[in-house]
């Protein structure tokens, strides 16, 4: 009998406190937008807002919540339920959800999802449209910029893609040509980066403003940090703002997005990542092959480079069901190709014609006795071989153009004469295509020649010499023509050619005379 009392009275305690979380929880039914078609419940939602009245219905749409402090923030401001709320989110199961509040004479919308991905995002599982314009028509729009959202890079922060575009998306207005008040919650310095430095403070308020900038610095866009989450949530849920049932209505009952436009962004986004690696593979093949390189396997290279980037671009678009769009970029590239090529096939005419007088040179130069009639046609040979190898064509699609084939034909033609005119040069015979050359080089050796001559120079020096040791000494040169003027001054005549003896003293002034003669035969 002691027992039971303080039994029953637990059995009270824990009865009352469920049945006051029960009336805390406002939360009516949960809808996921996720798929391509909507579920009764979900029906009945868009037969409900059809009828509801104007003015009757608020739309709140809470976005990139997945921190816990956010999470319960959206809880206890909207009383969901959460049990039913998402425990996991990310990238393989994103958050989209719709909660319907149960409230009397009042129709309350919660839209609670992550920051939808790019339009050119093939891996998405929901419309990406759908959740954009039901962010247009809301009431109020909370969007939460956490860490995996902003890069620092060094010297700067960087926005990642889907939340930029996201913030682009919501800067324009929608149908009725309004735009919702959005509150965009960032995290503080100290989140992104640990330890941070002045620099990064100025960096972070550059990003800012950026941020301003990027929604061209509207009104209806309120900047805050993550502190301010809870005081916003109080705030907008007693604003008492409505938006139209009827849009809401005509956007969730939306059918999924399978525009061609899309289809067409997605294409090119996935065209350029794969066909990157073969542009740049292609010039570095066009600048060696300008730089003198022959290239003997450049059309095979290119052709299983192209190969490689076309068979990509097919097994990355199969899930977008756009052959069409596929098989006309993968035309377009080897349009672009040919015309690469088309400029590296008579870059390769050009360079086998000009290796083949090269090496023709210097076998002359090695050996002038040896029989140049079958050391021409033994060159000839060798180049068509090598020619040949670098134009081979392992599909129509990278056949050399009609006009690098007739270019080729006459380059060749002319090569034989060129080949011929070396080899008389080289014999002694001077040949009509050498003549003019031999000729300007003999004039220019005849110019080079020195005349013959005398020339005659005449210098002067004179010396003041006062009474010294050789302490202080100077000179001065001018020259006039073919005359040297040299002037000398020292005080060193008690030390300069004295004879001890003698009573021979250095004179106190001198004049030397020199005559120079150049004889040039």
């Amino acid at each position: 009998m002691k027992c039971g009392i303080p039994n029953r009275l637990c059995s009270l305690l824990i009865g009352t406190a469920l049945l006051s979380t029960a009336a805390s929880i406002a939360t009516l039914r949960k809808h996921t937008l996720t798929g391509g078609t909507l579920n009764p419940l979900s029906n009945d939602l868009v037969n409900r807002l059809n009828g509801t009245k104007a003015g009757t219905c608020s739309l709140f749409s809470c976005l990139g919540a997945r921190k816990w402090e956010q999470r319960k923030c959206i809880q206890d401001a909207f009383k969901l339920d959460p049990q039913q709320s998402a425990k996991f989110s990310g990238a393989l199961k994103p958050r989209c959800d719709l909660w319907e509040l149960q409230q009397p004479e009042h129709c309350t919308l919660v839209l609670d999802v992550d920051i939808p991905p790019t339009e050119d995002d093939l891996g998405s599982t929901y419309d990406r449209r759908k959740v954009v314009q039901m962010c247009q028509r809301s009431s109020v729009v909370l969007l939460h910029l956490n860490r995996e959202d902003i890069r620092h890079t060094g010297k700067s922060f960087l926005l990642s893609r889907p939340a930029r575009d996201l913030l682009k998306d919501l800067a324009k207005s929608n149908q009725r040509g309004t735009i919702p008040d959005v509150y965009v919650f960032l995290p503080e310095l100290g989140t992104l980066k640990q330890k941070y430095t002045r620099e990064d403070v100025t960096a972070y308020e550059h990003f800012k403003t950026h941020l301003s900038d990027l929604v061209n610095k509207n009104t209806k866009f309120h900047f805050k940090s993550h502190r301010d989450e809870p005081s916003v949530y109080r705030t907008v849920v007693n604003l008492g703002t409505s938006s139209s049932p009827k849009d809401i209505a005509r956007t969730i009952s939306m059918a999924p997005n399978d525009n061609a436009a899309v289809k067409n962004s997605a294409a090119v986004q996935i065209r350029d990542a794969c066909f990157g690696p073969h542009r740049v593979f292609l010039k570095d093949r066009l600048a060696e092959i300008y730089r003198g390189s022959m290239q003997p396997v450049f059309t095979k290279s290119v052709e299983s480079s192209m190969i490689d980037a076309a068979l990509s671009l097919h097994l990355r678009t199969r899930d977008l069901h756009a052959d069409d769009i596929v098989s006309h970029f993968i035309d377009q590239e080897y349009k672009q190709m040919s015309l690469f090529t088309g400029d590296a096939y008579l870059r390769l005419v050009m360079l086998s014609a000009a290796e083949a007088k090269c090496k023709l040179r210097k076998e002359l130069g090695d050996n002038p006795k040896q029989d140049t009639d079958a050391l021409v046609e033994s060159i000839l040979s060798d180049h068509d071989i090598k020619l040949a190898q670098a134009m081979e064509s392992v599909s129509t699609k990278m056949s050399p153009p009609s006009w690098i084939v007739d270019t080729a034909k006459e380059i060749r033609s002319q090569l034989r004469e060129h080949l011929d005119a070396i080899v008389a040069v080289h014999k002694g015979v001077p040949s009509p295509t050498y003549a003019k050359q031999e000729r300007s080089i003999e004039e220019n050796y005849a110019k080079q020649k020195k005349k013959r001559g005398v020339s005659t120079m005449l210098s002067v020096s004179c010396m003041l010499r006062e009474r010294g040791y050789g302490n202080r000494q100077g000179y001065l040169n001018y020259q006039w023509g073919p005359l040297i003027l040299t002037l000398g001054y020292a005080n060193d005549r008690d030390i300069a050619e004295s004879k001890p003896g003698t009573g021979l003293v250095t004179p106190a002034f001198r004049i030397q005379p020199r005559l120079h003669v150049n004889v040039s035969l």
